[in-house]
């Protein structure tokens, strides 16, 4: 029991967010194709992508290069990215790289909900 709360602790003081609660829309819920690949080649992979020559700090283990590498860091992205109900996180992404704008509060509310359908896949 107290590995699992030094566990808990370790992966929550590694978050700089809140966790948005978002839920997938029954209606229009956005994909991968619809949503995840644009926002993500727009907004992340600049630094986290396997292939980038200049990560700027990003950690070597968080690519986001398709749906599979994405479902891998959905709480991580949700707390650091991610609009909802419950919060609205936007230390990422850091502008610098090709990443010259930051994601709109609506951009960052689809991806909430994008990453809530993955999650109940």
């Amino acid at each position: 029991m107290k590995y699992l709360a030094a566990l808990l602790l370790s992966v929550t003081a590694c978050s700089s967010g809140t966790p948005t609660n978002s839920t997938c829309p029954t209606t229009d819920p956005p994909t991968y194709q619809n949503f995840g690949q644009a926002f993500f080649g727009s907004y992340c992979t600049s630094c986290h992508s396997a292939e980038s020559p200049n990560r700027h700090g990003a950690p070597s283990d968080q690519n986001y290069d398709s749906e599979a590498a994405i479902m891998t860091h959905l709480t991580d992205i949700d707390v650091e990215a991610a609009g909802g109900p419950d919060a609205m996180n936007t230390s990422m992404p850091e502008l610098g790289g090709t990443v010259m704008t930051k994601p709109t509060e609506a951009e960052r509310q689809r991806l909430g909900e994008y990453l809530a359908c993955l999650q109940s896949q």
